[in-house]
């Protein structure tokens, strides 16, 4: 229906209330009064300065004063109800139907009770006035077309952050932890503590490693870690390795350290050796390599043992450190564990990891095994930065590792992570067909190609508009990957996962035409 029509359609119902407002004044004013016939003698009353009230009910209820100019429309009032007639009262003669805008046929008269057969023709009189009304009503208001009411959007389902949802994390266990950190140490929890980290949970991560506690420095996560050792390590202009694609923040912090990248391909059992090989004897001289060995972020691979030995032997000819970063070796639920670099050679290695994953990524607990004269330099940055870390997280992390907790979390953690793995990859397989993956093993992420042609652009937009977000793969190299995402598994439960997967699929269906 176009405006004008719309406005005439409103004007007419606009009409018909004033008609009938108009018709229930003229029929309040006949003076329709009933005395209760239970109360008591009235007494003489003061003049009234407004005017008597109306009874406009046949039993004895006042329903409101005559409406003033400010009042709403007397219709808007009580309705009269239905009441039978009195035993032995004469039947009501029926009055033919009226218009609302009709004027009454008539009133009782002045100072006396009105007999009940009044009454009655009163009452038909408003029912009628009522009806006609609500039928005007109801085919001027068919004439109107709404649009529909808008429906609240579907809660937004995230495949975008690489965390561990709340139902997966020992919340119990690291409430005992701190209590036990308070109770157990109360002055190295509460201190500044040195910039090494938190003494106890410093020589735990040695003996973990199987290392010297001197070769250990605790941060605060391992983005403090990488940073210290870019800042260390990189300088404008140096150039650096990493692996196509890698993560995010790990390009942001060497961009802006000016550093010169050579991005080398990653494929199913993790970067590149030979290509690798190839540039080098190209005459690159990078200082450094950044590796993420273990269910890589984004991509979700795995470095080989070979592949390991083999970029250990490039570092040792060509002289360059390699930053081993691992927060997600401990995650693998399928397959058999590949030793660390960091193991296999302590010379040309740097092992970064954190806590973020296996325990909470809250504590914001990371650290560096490394050469002692490397983390003696990497210590003074730290005591420069903040003199300390925060050491009652470090010390709370100390208690939940210490207790076995910390095993027992992991455990928790991976099952999830099996069950979600395996729900993603089941839902892609059946509402996106033309999606190629690999499976993972371990870890929180899984890497997606899509067609070429695929606008990932688009399809994060349309994908949010049915509530649900990813990572687009752009964001993880230096060029391409336009037809590629990186989907995060942890922190969804199956359900989420197969109803985001079948949303995700809409929005691609969407842009195909």
């Amino acid at each position: 229906m176009d405006q004008p029509a719309v406005e005439q359609t409103l004007r007419e119902l606009e009409r018909k209330l004033l008609e009938l407002e108009e018709t229930l004044h003229a029929i309040a004013a006949g003076g329709v009064t009933e005395r209760r016939t239970d109360a008591p003698p009235a007494r003489p009353e003061a003049p009234s300065p407004g005017p008597a009230p109306v009874f406009g009910r046949i039993v004895d209820e006042t329903v409101a004063d005559r409406p003033g100019p400010s009042e709403g429309p007397s219709w808007a009032r009580a309705a009269p109800p239905h009441n039978e007639p009195p035993e032995g009262a004469p039947a009501p003669n029926p009055a033919p139907a009226r218009r609302p805008s009709s004027p009454p046929r008539s009133t009782p008269e002045e100072g006396r009770p009105p007999a009940p057969a009044e009454l009655l023709r009163f009452r038909e009189r408003l029912e009628r006035a009522a009806r006609d009304l609500a039928h005007d009503y109801d085919e001027l208001l068919g004439r109107l077309s709404y649009p529909s009411m808008p429906t609240s959007p579907p809660r937004t389902i995230s495949f975008a952050r690489g965390v561990p949802s709340l139902d997966i994390i020992d919340v119990e266990g690291l409430r005992e932890a701190a209590v036990r950190a308070f109770n157990s140490d109360p002055e190295g929890t509460t201190a500044y503590g040195t910039a090494v980290g938190y003494p106890r949970l410093r020589s735990w991560i040695a003996d973990k490693h199987g290392v010297e506690p001197e070769r250990v420095l605790v941060t605060n996560g391992s983005l403090q870690a990488d940073a210290f050792l870019f800042d260390h390590l990189v300088r404008a202009g140096d150039e650096v390795i990493v692996e196509s694609p890698t993560y995010d923040r790990t390009l942001l912090g060497l961009r802006q350290r000016g550093a010169q990248l050579h991005a080398i391909e990653l494929t199913r059992d993790g970067i590149d050796t030979d290509a690798l090989g190839h540039l080098l004897s190209q005459g690159a001289k990078p200082k450094l390599a950044h590796i993420i060995p273990n269910f890589q972020n984004p991509a979700g691979y795995t470095l080989s043992l070979q592949r390991r030995q083999a970029l250990l032997s490039l570092a040792e000819a060509y002289d360059f450190m390699i930053l081993e970063d691992d927060p997600y070796g401990e995650l693998r639920f399928t397959g058999e564990n590949v030793p660390t670099m960091l193991s296999l050679d302590g010379k040309h290695v740097v092992y970064a990891s954190s806590f973020t994953k296996t325990v909470a990524p809250g504590v914001r607990v990371g650290y560096l095994v490394g050469p002692v004269e490397l983390i003696a330099a990497l210590t003074k940055q730290a005591t420069n930065t903040y003199i300390s870390p925060n050491m009652v997280a470090q010390s709370l992390v100390y208690e939940f590792c210490a207790s076995g907790a910390i095993e027992r979390s992991i455990e928790t953690v991976k099952t999830a992570l099996a069950e979600r793995a395996r729900t993603l990859a089941d839902a892609l397989r059946s509402e996106l067909a033309e999606a190629e993956f690999v499976e993972p093993q371990g870890g929180y992420f899984m890497w997606v190609t899509l067609p070429e042609g695929t606008d990932v652009h688009a399809l994060f937009d349309a994908a949010a508009e049915r509530g649900v977000t990813f990572v687009k793969g752009t964001d993880f190299l230096l060029e391409g990957g336009e037809n590629t995402l990186r989907l995060a598994y942890s922190g969804v439960t199956p359900a989420e996962i197969e109803t985001g997967i079948g949303r995700l699929a809409e929005a691609y269906r969407s842009l195909q035409g």
